[in-house]
């Protein structure tokens, strides 16, 4: 199994209103070429410690980054912090939205300054790791990631990013049991269910029917089926 790297140019996080997701991992399995993972995003229904802005410019803040605006969102973000500087939704908001512009540095500053305003404002911790994990820092991600799912064992999303941040370090057997953890915390959770079914294809031998299962309940369940993925079963399984 060799070292997993990040596929793509930016990850999803979860703001006051909602959550997109944009990014996945790697690994390479043999000479075959790698089936990405999936990291999907929290819904705001899972958010809990960010309140609703009802202010015109919070609102117009939410709005430009939901649209993709986000020097916009910048903007009213950080018009917000001059009467309150120590809004920590606002500063987890304007975290990330400069992660979102890969202005790692700032994301970094004004999420640690949130978790100084609330330390218990998971949402923050979670973005702060895939923060670290962006700027190239696996260890400090597993560190947040870590403190998250510690926090709230039933955060199936926060185990999955988890399971990218130890992917990272090539660590298979913790990223598999942060994947069974998703998928036990929310069975629902087709990302989860694919990212499953890759790494028990990717264990030597594979775990064929394992992976069949988890990769059939994420196509149940809505994911985007992978003909790569499909493919590998189906041959593996022929094959045995």
């Amino acid at each position: 199994m060799g070292k997993l790297t990040i596929w793509c140019a930016s990850i999803a996080l979860t703001t006051l209103l909602t959550g997109q997701n944009h990014c996945r991992a790697q690994g390479k399995s043999g000479n075959e070429k790698p089936i990405p993972i999936r990291i999907g995003s929290a819904p705001a229904s899972e958010v809990g410690a960010l309140p609703p802005l009802t202010t015109a410019i919070g609102k117009r803040a939410a709005k430009a980054f939901l649209k993709g605006n986000l020097l916009e969102a910048r903007d009213a973000f950080l018009e917000i912090l001059k009467s309150d500087p120590n809004n920590a939704p606002t500063l987890t908001n304007l975290g990330a939205t400069f992660l979102e512009l890969k202005q790692y540095t700032l994301a970094r500053t004004h999420l640690e300054k949130a978790l100084q305003a609330n330390p218990t404002l998971h949402q923050a911790r979670t973005i702060l790791g895939i923060t670290y994990l962006r700027s190239g820092d696996s260890y400090l991600a597993i560190s947040a990631l870590s403190r998250v799912v510690a926090a709230e064992p039933k955060n199936a999303r926060a185990h999955n990013y988890l399971a990218m941040a130890t992917l990272e370090k090539g660590w298979t057997q913790a990223a598999e049991r942060q994947l069974q953890e998703a998928v036990s915390a929310d069975p629902g959770f087709a990302d989860a269910h694919y990212n499953l079914a890759i790494r028990y294809m990717e264990k030597k031998p594979p775990a064929v029917e394992l992976a069949r299962r988890h990769y059939q309940r994420a196509i149940d369940l809505g994911a985007t089926p992978s003909s790569k993925l499909h493919t590998r079963i189906q041959s593996a399984k022929n094959n045995k």
